[in-house]
């Protein structure tokens, strides 16, 4: 079951053309990554699907409903969480603040959810009632994950949750990241410049470049590329065979 559907999908910054033509599919159960330089568009295709920026041309739907151009709030309240790139935890609220914040949508008791993160999460249950800005970068980006998951999203967006991070913290955010597909069901959007981490926790995966998408495919044929080995995973050969695919490069776009 298709669950995010994006068609064409066109954004400006001013006049600048952020994406072009952008084409991606989400299957239910999913974990997709977004790859690409900084500057391809990675962070503008997340704003616009979560409804931050609004698209010229081109369509989103969410388990069948155009959302495009919808305010953030609403998407919020279709499925679609959104745990943007920097964290953005609340400073001086406490970790249990920002949880609960994350269930603002919802009217039911979000008690249980908050179990549940904090079983994936122990470090923000021990120091639940401190300020969110005593913890380290680690801490947050799991506070800000918690955050998407108590609106119980049927899609979670993550925006660079490496960002900042030392290897061994980002093993351990990836590591969450596929217990909480395969355990929890979480469908999930992974935009991230760390390609080797990406493609061994996704399923399939889109290279953006320029705002383009130009390559496409599961991981397993993505890591196979010579295209991805030598410009996303830093595996280089000789300098005839770097110069033929840096020509066959240019040709994606």
């Amino acid at each position: 079951m298709t669950v995010l559907s994006v068609r064409n999908l066109e954004t400006f910054y001013g006049a600048i053309m952020a994406l072009r033509g952008v084409s991606i599919d989400v299957e239910d159960g999913e974990i997709v990554t977004i790859l690409g330089a900084n500057g391809a568009g990675k962070t503008t295709l997340m704003k616009t699907i979560a409804g931050l920026m609004d698209p010229e041309k081109g369509s989103i739907s969410f388990m069948g409903d155009k959302i495009a151009g919808l305010d953030p709030d609403r998407v919020v309240r279709k499925g679609i969480a959104l745990v943007p790139e920097g964290r953005e935890v609340f400073p001086y609220l406490t970790i249990e603040e920002n949880l609960r914040l994350g269930a603002f949508t919802r009217s039911d008791s979000s008690a249980d959810d908050l179990e549940m993160v904090y079983s994936y999460f122990p470090i923000l249950k021990e120091r639940r009632r401190q300020d969110a800005g005593f913890l380290s970068g680690g801490q947050q980006q799991m506070l800000a994950i918690g955050r998407g998951l108590m609106a119980r999203p049927r899609l979670m967006m993550l925006d660079e949750p490496s960002l900042g991070l030392s290897p061994l913290l980002t093993q351990e955010i990836f590591g969450i990241i596929a217990r909480l597909n395969k355990e929890q069901g979480v469908t999930m959007l992974l935009v991230e410049q760390n390609a080797h981490i990406a493609l061994m926790t996704a399923h399939k995966g889109y290279v953006l470049e320029m705002g383009r998408i130009v390559m496409a495919g599961t991981t397993e044929k993505l890591r196979a590329s010579d295209d991805i080995q030598e410009f996303y995973l830093g595996r280089s050969g000789d300098q005839q065979r770097d110069q033929k695919r840096w020509k066959r490069r240019k040709t994606w776009r």
